[in-house]
């Protein structure tokens, strides 16, 4: 609960005068409020983490490594390291701002420590996933050039090993006019609920719409098909949030 963090722990980047300036960006300012500001923003974002490691299950292997793409502060890492006690089993968590993996190293240094978590600070479009059981891309795509997205997503899927999977998590919207106000406005109400203000919400929302730019769920559909992934199986969604495991 916001209410009990510290306060250099809360989110109110976009709340006084000294806004952050130009586009959105995951630096040091970000990277210091990030669980608070995630958990916020995105509904049911606790849950969706817990599933994508229940989830993973299915293609994670013994002696196989995992990469978390976009890892952010490692969420999606770490659920993976406390749900599957496999032998050999390796995390890395890729993210290419530095200031989100050096949290990442003090949020999670036991699990650097022991080796099963190799975060690196690296462009997502280039790290080598070869022999992956399974990748994770969590609200990571979104901020991929849209021309790019097909090729990520086809060279991903080139490079698993045999059984392995890739999931993915989207914010999405919606070609219907209705369909994309209700959405929109009920996770409008959702961070106003989290304590959010208005001006907040406007300000935050300007500052990500040319760095973030979502797909409608039939796009995601085709560019996983046609990256190769023979199934391609929705299974989470809460307001304009989904998910999809993708394999062979």
């Amino acid at each position: 609960m916001t209410e009990f963090l510290p306060d250099d722990m809360r989110d109110r980047l976009y709340a006084g005068a000294n806004v952050p300036p130009g586009d959105f960006a995951f630096d040091e300012s970000v990277a210091q409020v990030f669980p608070d500001m995630i958990s916020r923003s995105v509904p049911c974002y606790r849950e969706l983490v817990r599933l994508l490691a229940l989830v993973g299950g299915r293609f994670v292997q013994p002696g196989a490594c995992c990469f978390d793409l976009g890892c952010s502060l490692g969420a999606v890492s770490a659920a993976l390291l406390a749900q599957h006690a496999l032998p050999g089993l390796r995390v890395v968590a890729v993210d290419n701002s530095q200031a989100m993996i050096d949290k990442l190293h003090e949020r999670l240094a036991g699990e650097v420590a022991t080796g099963r978590l190799e975060p690196r600070c690296a462009d997502v479009m280039t790290v080598d996933t070869h022999g992956a059981s399974l990748v994770v891309l969590n609200l990571t795509l979104q901020f991929i050039p849209p021309e790019q997205r097909l090729a990520l997503l086809t060279r991903l899927r080139e490079r698993l090993r045999p059984g392995g999977g890739l999931l993915l998590a989207e914010k999405v919207r919606f070609p219907q006019p209705a369909a994309e106000a209700l959405v929109n406005d009920s996770h409008a109400a959702f961070k106003r609920a989290n304590g959010y203000s208005e001006l907040e919400i406007s300000r935050k929302r300007a500052a990500l719409e040319r760095v973030m730019r979502p797909d409608t769920l039939e796009m995601h559909r085709e560019r996983l098909q046609a990256a190769g992934f023979t199934q391609v199986v929705p299974w989470f969604q809460c307001l304009n949030f989904m998910a999809w495991a993708a394999w062979c």
